[in-house]
């Protein structure tokens, strides 16, 4: 069961995520629906929650502040490694490129 926020970013056509703007009352009641897991997503100070589907696409629902958005990632990056790459290259390309540069650092502090 969706609610018709989610019915509406469903409903997307396929040169978009369908993403939404959703008030904080909804936005609040959908992670705390029970059917959204917390999660990670850009800009890194928002609270990030997303709802896994079938298909492994998956609900992504960020609030930032007072203030709430919903979209729809064609690959849920819980689902399996391969839907993390996936998604990183494909739909997070910033934050992959961040995750390269935090790793280079990491070992480049290693091998000193």
């Amino acid at each position: 069961m969706f609610s018709s926020a989610e019915c509406l970013v469903l409903a997307h056509d396929d040169t978009s995520n369908g993403e939404r703007e959703i008030s904080e009352q909804e936005a609040r009641q959908l992670a705390t629906s029970g059917l959204y897991q917390p999660s990670t997503g850009s800009p890194a100070t928002a609270q990030h929650w997303r709802r896994s589907l079938p298909d492994r696409s998956c609900l992504h629902l960020v609030i930032d502040g007072s203030s709430g958005r919903l979209h729809h990632d064609a690959h849920d990056p819980h689902a399996s490694l391969m839907s993390l790459c996936l998604h990183m290259t494909h739909e997070a390309r910033t934050e992959a490129v961040e995750l390269l540069a935090l790793g280079w650092a990491a070992v480049s502090l290693l091998a000193r």
